[in-house]
């Protein structure tokens, strides 16, 4: 068993000391592969998750059959919520959005009337020392049973969050990649160091044809921070304006920074290289597909490093109708439910009871349920204090801006 990783360190790689993280987290083998013994792990009797009851959530309130939900953009199935509606009667209202940090204004502003968040759980750690979210009534989830305690172990790693979620989506931060494309610029170049993003002499050569980097503090400064072998979770001025030097030298041959836009412009060969979350690299193959279009796609975390993410489901404190929020998220906790998702979101998701209707090509895929080497090569990153994190808003922004 690779010995698990505090906030901030590797996974596999090293384990940081941490008062408040010092339980192992276990390497997850990819469902549907056999693998060796040292990659396997022994499933823990209970999942962490289970240890909270909720006591004190206020499933009561609203009477209202509806259920207000809150999304990233394009991260839901396409019958997903119709199906809901149909078998419960409850009328679903969706908003979706395109940055996290766009959640966290929203939430702390309070009264924001959502029942049900998805958010990132390294930002949502923060936002429990506030109030912001309650506890799950965990006897209103019966469908908690479907959830693999091995994966648990793996990507349950922010002791705050515990009791207040359910995993919705896991994965990687790393980049993709136009094989034929790239290789005409760069042939014979190594795709497995984050120089090709970072280094100015590689990345020139291919403005050509198209770079973008993700929109997201999270994602862009803390994998700029592992290429040059520094902390990924600094937030230190020294470690944030060597970075932003670092991001300025490479920022002319950038196109754009997008967390969505590269999903469609990279399977119409509008762009050859590009920053991604894990499923993009997916969803944007399958676009291809879709349409025709004959391309070569590759997907890798660096040997430097990148982060790994989970996406929770969350009620906030004031949700008006708690109750229906428990249901729906229950909902997406059946096994046929969390794999209609996965299929055309392309994400891992931790439901063991889904696996058995996704095929082999999805459970075996890398860039989705990580193998042993990308394991080792992910961290994860702790939310920053308010004044550190503005610190590193301004930092991108500055890149963004090129000044």
């Amino acid at each position: 068993m690779f010995q698990g990783i505090a906030r901030g360190s590797y996974l596999g790689r090293y384990k940081r000391d941490s008062t408040a993280y010092n339980r192992p987290i276990a390497v997850k083998a990819r469902p549907g592969r056999n693998v060796t013994k040292p990659y396997r792990v022994i499933a823990s009797a209970t999942l962490v998750l289970l240890c909270s009851c909720g006591g004190d959530s206020n499933t009561g309130r609203g009477s209202e059959n509806v259920v207000n939900i809150y999304n990233w953009a394009d991260y839901i199935g396409p019958d997903t919520l119709k199906q809901f509606e149909i078998e419960t009667g409850i009328k679903v209202n969706y908003d979706t959005y395109a940055a996290a940090a766009t959640v966290d204004v929203k939430l702390l502003t309070g009264n924001s009337g959502y029942d049900v968040v998805v958010h990132s759980n390294q930002f949502s750690s923060r936002l429990i020392d506030v109030g912001v979210y309650q506890k799950l009534d965990t006897s209103l989830l019966p469908n908690l049973k479907n959830l693999d305690p091995d994966t648990m172990q793996s990507i349950d790693i922010y002791e705050k969050v515990r009791g207040y979620y359910v995993p919705y989506h896991w994965g990687s931060t790393g980049y993709m990649w136009n094989v034929d494309m790239v290789n005409e610029r760069l042939p014979g170049q190594s795709m497995d160091s984050s120089a090709v993003l970072f280094d100015p002499a590689i990345l020139s050569k291919l403005a050509d044809c198209g770079v973008s980097f993700l929109d997201e503090t999270t994602s862009t400064l803390p994998m700029a921070l592992a290429y040059l072998g520094l902390d990924p979770n600094a937030t230190d001025d020294e470690s944030l304006l060597r970075i932003e030097e670092l991001l300025l030298r490479v920022r002319p041959y950038v196109r754009y920074f997008s967390n969505e836009k590269f999903i469609s412009d990279v399977p119409n060969k509008e762009l050859c290289l590009a920053m991604s979350w894990s499923g993009d690299y997916a969803t944007s193959a399958r676009r291809a597909k879709e349409a025709g279009i004959d391309i070569n796609l590759q997907y890798v975390v660096p040997v430097e490093g990148g982060a790994l993410w989970v996406d929770g489901l969350y009620i906030p404190s004031d949700a008006p109708h708690a109750a229906n929020a428990h249901k729906f998220i229950n909902f997406l906790l059946r096994g046929d439910v969390a794999a209609g998702i996965s299929k055309e979101v392309e994400y891992a998701n931790a439901n063991a009871a889904s696996w058995e209707f996704l095929d082999e090509e999805t459970l075996n895929n890398p860039a989705i349920y990580p193998d042993a080497a990308a394991w080792k090569r992910m961290f994860a990153i702790d939310a920053a204090d308010p004044v550190r994190e503005r610190a590193r808003t301004r930092t991108l922004a500055r890149v963004k801006s090129g000044l």
